[in-house]
């Protein structure tokens, strides 16, 4: 009878977000909406008006601007949360299990934002359709095409993976709540009580496939479309391929650790969430990022020694030109000192803690996403043809939309966790 008691609590605990929505929640809800909306208006005002409203130019300006960053931004931040998933199933690491399908969700929503970022980059986004129309003949030859593809793959994969591990949380949650008990009954296709077994040997192949496709995606086709293209400075490198994936794979630790703080903090799951998870995964981050600070190392060094002067121009305009003064803040104030605090908590344990880690992390979430920033915008800033140097001032309907976006995202993953459970609510 205790046990019975000790389960109920625990499940109860980690259904709180079901259960309620209290004033603050929907005042969250309602100012992001706002947000979207704002940024809506702003997308329709460029369709009308065109991509002239915004600060994108050429030949002396970006033809790519802060769209596509956001683009391979929530592109990378969607590797976190399936890798913890994957290691869950595929190493056994039992402890991340209670962040798991934090972070699944938020591949989800990320690669739904990623996709949404290149429909705006896009003056006729009805032209999208061509992907599809002309997919068969242009899979082997465009750079693009392989990035749709994996990432309409990876999103399809993910979902079904998210479906797959919630099913037994669904069955034992259908009776208990109305509407949406109707909701998992739909979502119920087909289940029987002894599935586990089955559903935990799917989950073992899905792990198999992300991990592979999150390799193509960050690690293949998103710096291809960069690195494969020889006329354009400060892209055409071999090392795109690493570079990116292992960006991708720290900011969305990243990402991972500050959603799971949080919430451990609003619903009071400490006593499920333990503090050793965010040590293991602070540890993991400051590693991964300190390993992309070497590469970026390397990258200026190789552009600074003896690279041919195109190379050298987009050096010089970060490291000593009229953007020096932000990437030097990215650097030491978003990089070094994150790292240096969260590995740092290896050597003095009385430093660590999950609110602080959380911090560290959500700093380095804004430096990635400036990384992303001086990774597109430099490049174009300094064209091989004999054109004068460009410059780029996103406009405030490209600031709307971005932010709508990430707004978006933010919305999308409240009201998910209203809806579902954001954890396993079942104790074996």
């Amino acid at each position: 009878m205790i046990r019975r008691t000790t389960i109920d609590q625990h499940e109860e605990s980690l259904l709180k977000p079901l259960l309620s929505a209290g004033k603050p929640y929907l005042a969250f809800c309602a100012a992001l909406l706002l947000i979207v909306l704002w940024a809506g208006y702003a997308w329709v005002l460029q369709l009308t008006g065109g991509l002239g409203i915004t600060a994108m130019r050429t030949p002396v300006g970006p033809a790519w601007g802060i769209y596509i960053v956001n683009f391979v931004f929530f592109a990378s931040m969607a590797h976190g949360g399936m890798a913890i998933s994957a290691a869950v199933h595929l190493l056994k690491a039992e402890k991340f299990k209670p962040i798991a399908r934090m972070g699944e969700v938020l591949t989800i929503v990320s690669l739904a934002m990623a996709g949404l970022s290149i429909i705006i980059d896009m003056g006729r986004p009805d032209r999208a359709f061509n992907m599809i129309r002309f997919w068969p003949e242009r899979v082997g030859t465009s750079p693009l095409t392989w990035d749709v593809t994996v990432i309409v793959l990876y999103l399809v994969l993910s979902l079904s993976f998210l479906w797959l591990t919630m099913r037994r949380d669904l069955a034992r949650l259908a009776k208990r709540f109305g509407l949406r008990g109707r909701l998992y009954n739909l979502l119920l296709i087909g289940y029987k009580a002894d599935e586990d077994k089955k559903v935990d040997r799917l989950a073992f192949w899905l792990s198999i496939a992300i991990v592979i496709l999150i390799v193509m995606l960050s690690g293949g086709v998103i710096p291809w479309i960069f690195g494969l293209i020889p006329a354009q400075a400060g892209w055409f490198s071999a090392m795109a391929g690493p570079y990116f994936l292992t960006a991708a794979l720290a900011s969305s630790l990243a990402a991972v650790i500050v959603v799971a703080v949080l919430l451990r903090k609003i619903y009071h799951w400490e006593d499920y969430i333990k503090p050793e998870t965010f040590k293991s995964l602070g540890i993991l981050l400051g590693v991964i990022t300190g390993f992309y600070v070497y590469l970026t190392f390397a990258e200026q060094l190789t552009a600074n020694y003896a690279a041919p002067h195109p190379e050298l121009a987009v050096s010089e305009l970060l490291m000593t030109g009229e953007l020096a003064p932000l990437y030097w803040t990215m650097i030491i104030g978003g990089f070094v000192f994150p790292v240096l605090m969260l590995v740092g908590q290896t050597l003095r344990p009385r430093l660590f803690s999950p609110t602080r880690t959380a911090i560290y992390a959500g700093v380095l979430i804004i430096a990635f996403w400036l990384k992303r920033f001086f990774i597109v915008i430099p490049s174009l800033l300094r064209p091989l043809l004999p054109f004068p140097n460009g410059s780029y001032t996103p406009t405030w309907v490209e600031w709307s939309i971005i932010a709508g976006t990430v707004a978006a995202a933010v919305l999308l993953y409240a009201i998910f966790i209203k809806v579902f459970p954001i954890v396993e609510a079942h104790k074996e």
